[in-house]
């Protein structure tokens, strides 16, 4: 929804538009806190005006906004600078205590970092310690998040750590990673039960011997049980769901009410809620998740046009059991990778008369690229190490991540990387076979801003056109404002999720689209290093994912959990707050977090300006509670 006052300027005098200005910001407000209020019957027991007369939204806002953190600056320099700082003070006389040295923990892309004291930084082994740790932090208002392998882009799982902080000051790190026990594999009943710390990796091996593998993988194993259903973390495949869909029982420390063993038969509306709680209801601990029977697939991958791609996406969907694009700006070029199970009518290779390439070969284009712009831009104490035998040895990934190095926020230079990229997967059309799990896992690159959206899309019959014309228009706009967009923007789709906080929840039939848009960031070693990460940062979160926010509007699309960024300006957060309160059902989101964490402990700046801060509900156990 637009906000009114975003549309006057400085520049306006006149005092009839200014006073019109002020009538629509009054009206906005009075609209606001009406949108955001709770239903008369379930009014929380906190006015909606704090003491000085600001709406309490508002003050939540501002009170969040204030306490954001730069992450334009982090980088593997900087941490190595700050943990050798530690290691000075352990070693110090002064600081014998462990409250005076730190953990720092950076997240997988490399975009957000934490800080904690090892006072308040634990590592249990049992579900004992955990329950004791979290009852600890209940009785002394310390605030904790769970944390699992450190993979979200957006750092969803790390805590805040400076006083004042919208969830409480001085928070911990609670990690799951010992807790790592595959406790049982039911083979009668095909379902897994793992304490939350496995690894994705981990239990797909434990359930090999029993020709068992998980429904649905996202595209990196590392990630641990309780994240990977707690984000909504899925794949791809149109009658597939979302990882969270397929969660039967979890077992959560809460610091309200204890542990909790919740199923869909015991808990109903609780249940569900918790499937994908973000880590704020609670620490998940164990996790038991529905499986199928282990089989191989037979992969193709091909390049269509942009023409091609939109007009036969039905059919494929309808085929193919994983369908997966690439869609590369710049190029009319769309890299489709399609997936079914050996034997099935679709998996067979049909015959293919196209010339068949080396490895060498299909990285001929970037190899050369490489050279060029190595011989172009180099310096006179350049060593001349870099030669076409020694770039043969470098996989696709490094020499795209090369090669966007040189100059990764030129349109030009992105477009012959783009290019070169598209000549790549030209050469790489063809079809291989192994098991699921090695299928449907795929190289990520490495360091990364990214923020992938999702949005319903008509039924799993039939797609009601939303995903093409969605990428129709990204393209167009990218392309239109001179966006240096590097390749790919990824497009998946799933079923619905069971989840009311998934971004996919819908329709039993529903189909949705995911579409993520990247851009990659450089190793900080020298300093223009760090400055070129700071300008990508600034042009990614600016105009980037401004045009992308822009569509979200249109097609009532919304950022996957891990992936969902903080806005630059307080307008902006107003505003996707509101959509998130119609898009997802945050109230009684709210009334469980009120319910299982009291205090509000286990959310951070980013839960509580997105989702509110929780308070106490006179109605909150009854709603939350009640069977479906």
């Amino acid at each position: 929804m637009n906000i009114p006052w975003k549309t006057y300027t400085s520049s306006t005098t006149d005092a009839s538009t200014v006073a019109a200005a002020c009538a629509a910001m009054a009206g906005m407000m009075t609209a606001m806190i009406s949108l955001l209020s709770p239903p008369e019957e379930s009014k929380v027991t906190q006015d909606v005006h704090d003491s000085a007369g600001t709406p309490t939204f508002l003050r939540d806002i501002s009170r969040n906004f204030s306490y954001q953190i730069d992450t334009t600056k982090l980088d593997a320099a900087a941490y190595a600078e700050r943990e050798f700082d530690n290691n000075n003070d352990n070693d110090s006389e002064e600081s014998d205590s462990s409250s005076s040295s730190t953990t720092t923990v950076l997240n997988w892309s490399g975009t957000h970092s934490v800080k904690v004291p090892n006072d308040r930084y634990w590592e249990p082994e049992t579900i004992q310690e955990v329950e004791r740790i979290v009852a600890n932090c209940h009785k002394h208002g310390i605030p904790i998040r769970p944390m699992g392998s450190a993979l979200s882009p957006n750092g969803l799982s790390f805590c805040d750590v400076e006083d004042g902080k919208g969830g409480g000051g001085g928070g911990g790190l609670i990690s799951l990673a010992k807790l790592d026990e595959i406790i049982q594999v039911d083979r009668k009943h095909q379902t897994v039960t793992v304490q939350a710390g496995a690894r994705v990796a981990q239990v797909v091996e434990a359930l090999r011997p029993y020709k068992l593998t998980l429904p649905n993988l996202a595209s990196i194993a590392e990630q641990q049980m309780g994240g990977f259903i707690q984000v909504g973390a899925h794949g791809t495949g149109r009658t597939i769901a979302p990882v969270d869909h397929y969660v039967t029982k979890l077992k959560l420390v809460t610091p309200g009410l204890g542990t909790l063993t919740l199923t869909k038969e015991g808990h109903g509306n609780l249940f569900e809620l918790a499937k994908v709680g973000l880590g704020c209801l609670g620490v998940v601990v164990e996790v038991t998740m529905q499986c199928i029977p282990a089989h191989e697939l037979v992969e193709h991958t091909f390049c269509l046009t942009r023409q091609q791609a939109m007009e036969q996406n039905n059919t494929l969907l309808q085929q193919h059991k994983h369908v997966r694009y690439m869609w590369i700006p710049y190029t009319d070029t769309v890299v489709v990778v399609t997936n079914d199970p050996k034997g099935s009518v679709r998996a067979k290779p049909k015959k293919n008369k196209k010339k068949k390439y080396t490895q060498e070969e299909k990285t001929e284009a970037l190899r050369e690229l490489l050279l060029e712009l190595r011989t172009a831009n180099r310096k006179d104490n350049d060593s001349d190490d870099v030669t076409t035998e020694s770039l043969k040895g470098m996989g696709f990934a490094d020499l795209r991540d090369a090669v966007l190095a040189y100059n990764p926020l030129d349109v030009e230079h992105v477009k012959r990387c783009n290019q070169a990229e598209a000549e790549f997967w030209k050469r790489s059309e063809g079809y291989q076979t192994k098991p699921s799990d090695e299928l449907l896992q795929f190289e990520c690159g490495g360091q990364q801003w990214v923020l992938e959206v999702c949005f319903p899309t008509g039924s799993q019959e039939q797609s009601n056109g939303n995903d093409m014309k969605f990428m129709a228009d990204l393209l167009e706009s990218i392309e239109k404002e001179g966006i240096p967009a590097p390749a790919p923007i990824e497009q998946r789709w799933t079923a619905s999720s069971s989840s009311p906080m998934s971004p996919a929840h819908g329709p039993a039939d529903g189909l949705h689209s995911w579409v993520g848009i990247i851009n990659y960031l450089p190793l900080s070693v020298t300093e223009e290093d760090e400055r070129q990460r700071q300008e990508i940062t600034k042009q990614f979160k600016g105009p980037y994912c401004n045009l992308m926010r822009s569509l979200c509007t249109r097609y009532n699309a919304t950022s996957h959990w891990a992936k969902l960024e903080l806005p630059p300006t307080i307008w902006q957060m107003v505003d996707l707050k509101l959509f998130m309160e119609e898009r997802f059902p945050v109230h009684e989101f709210n009334q469980a977090r009120a319910l299982l964490d009291p205090k509000n402990l286990m959310a951070n700046v980013l839960i509580n300006s997105v989702l509110g801060v929780s308070r106490t509900s006179s109605t909150a156990t009854a709603t939350v509670l009640k069977p479906n």
